[in-house]
């Protein structure tokens, strides 16, 4: 193993007091020291002890001068340490030491990884090494692994479950410091303004793709430069066994499982799916809600839907939160859980406000028999409401279901195909003699075929509209005593509306 000059410096000096030190940007971690002797040429990429200053700079690795030599000033940016205050042994034997005790460290690690051993295993064997709690989080921020992190300190907020949790990932999320960090190569510093304490950080990487991140905090002992490389190799011995922890499936009988083959598979059997879903306590008898979140791009760009989905299930009783095709589905059991809708909703209102989120309700439901419709209705409440009314969070599909009915009769004919052919006539009328009789109608159907409120309604004498209304019969050969012709005409003057609407610029 090699250490880089940063680590000799820092643990050198928690032995020797330091006079002096100089690490040149770019400088490769060095092998085991040497002691110089005059008149040689030092080797490159290694730790050079000497008593007297080398007549040259050694960009190639780093001196530490000991016994009160001095770097002289023309060195410019060449790596040094100096301690004056000891002999070139003492330090060369601290410096052996050092290299021992990290060889060693590696040595448990590799060990560690031939045997199959548990990530948890490498950490608690790393913590003498960086005497900092060290962890492994998950790109949606759960915590996978940890040591020497006590459960009841103040930087475990971020890992608990809970509302404080969503606050930090949503404060996160919005931060330009943070955002760096998501596809950084290497380790990357972060200031702890929001988290409470400093931290290095590296991503875990396999075929190119992160799958966690192995975090050191700043607790107790400082944190220098040279834990980053530390950090580094411990990534590089535990990342096979984090691979592998990541890569472990799901319990085929788990309830996101199964609710996600009622969603994907059409051809499910659904009485094998309702079996299962009874024999984890989903009753047949039990009342169902099904909602979608619309994930934002932050939830995206940082990975945190995984985040929402096990806040969802910790803090909302009988509740399967999953993703699907991009967005986080819950399936409610409101039975079990002993609430309604309406009780479910505004406890929910404010998390969806605050994590900027939007969602839609589908219609509460018994049984297992409509869970896929129930999704559709919800799916339906987020696309129709988004449009409808952009400016509300929450979308409930009774909301909307006029408006989508509206939308799937126009959806392969325009609405002046399968509207009532008599208000296409109205409209040509009103066109070509300058009449009003398509308004005329329209109030007269509303007002529930009264001839005096729809005469008011359009300010103008009671016998005017009794005249009109002749006319309008005369022209549809129509008394509009039929119900169903009456609905047809009432919904053909929505169908029209909405065609206006979606043509107008």
């Amino acid at each position: 193993m090699k250490l880089t000059a940063e680590i000799a410096a820092e643990r050198l000096g928690q032995r020797f007091a330091l006079n002096g030190c100089r690490i040149a940007e770019g400088c490769p971690p060095l092998g085991r020291p040497l002691f110089y002797e005059e008149g040689t040429e030092p080797v490159a990429g290694r730790f050079y002890l000497t008593e007297k200053a080398l007549p040259e700079p050694y960009p190639a690795g780093c001196v530490i001068l000991c016994g009160g030599a001095e770097a002289p000033a023309d060195w410019g940016e060449a790596t040094y340490i100096c301690i004056p205050q000891a002999g070139q042994i003492a330090v060369f034997n601290e410096l052996q030491r050092i290299f021992d005790l990290l060889e060693s460290w590696e040595r448990d690690l590799g060990e560690i990884r031939a045997r199959q051993g548990s990530v948890r295993e490498m950490l608690e064997k790393s913590l003498p090494i960086f005497r900092n709690p060290l962890v492994v989080v998950g790109l949606d921020f759960s915590l996978e692994y940890q040591a020497g992190l006590d459960e009841d300190a103040e930087e475990y907020q971020l890992f608990r479950p809970g509302p404080e949790r969503m606050e930090y990932i949503n404060a996160l999320q919005q931060d330009e410091q943070y955002q760096r960090i998501q596809e950084a190569e290497g380790a990357v510093w972060y200031p702890g303004h929001i988290t409470g304490f400093c931290s290095w950080n590296l991503n875990i990487r396999r075929s190119g793709e992160t799958i966690c991140r192995l975090v050191l905090m700043e607790k107790g002992k400082k944190l220098t430069q040279g834990d980053s490389y530390l950090l580094e190799r411990l990534a590089f011995w535990a990342g096979d066994l984090l691979h592998q922890a990541r890569a472990a499936g799901p319990d085929s009988d788990s309830l996101r499982t199964i609710f996600h083959r009622v969603l994907s598979d059409r051809t499910a059997d659904y009485m094998e799916i309702s079996q299962q879903l009874s024999m984890l306590g989903w009753g047949r008898q039990d009342d169902y809600l099904c909602l979608v979140f619309q994930v934002t791009y932050l939830d995206q760009k940082n990975l945190t839907a995984n985040t929402i989905c096990n806040y969802m299930e910790e803090w909302y009783p009988h509740t399967c939160s999953f993703l699907f095709q991009g967005d986080i589905v819950n399936f409610f059991n409101l039975s079990k859980a002993g609430t309604d809708v309406e009780t479910l909703g505004s406890r929910l209102k404010y998390f969806i406000r605050e994590s900027f989120l939007k969602a839609g309700y589908s219609r509460v439901m018994e049984g297992h028999g409509n869970l896929r419709r129930q999704y559709v209705q919800a799916c339906v409440a987020l696309d129709v409401g988004s449009r409808v009314k952009s400016y509300l969070w929450i979308h409930h599909f009774d909301a909307v279901a006029f408006p989508y009915l509206l939308e799937q009769c126009t959806k392969r004919l325009p609405g002046y195909m399968v509207c009532h052919p008599g208000l296409l006539k109205l409209q040509e009328t009103d066109q070509e003699q300058h009449t009003e009789y398509y308004e005329t109608l329209r109030a007269y159907l509303e007002e529930n075929l009264s001839a005096t409120q729809a005469s008011r309604r359009l300010f103008i004498h009671r016998s005017t509209f009794l005249y009109r209304l002749e006319r309008i019969k005369e022209l549809l050969e129509s008394d509009f005593q039929d119900p169903e012709e009456r609905l047809y005409l009432s919904f053909s003057y929505r169908l029209l509306e909405k065609e206006r609407e979606k043509n107008s610029p």
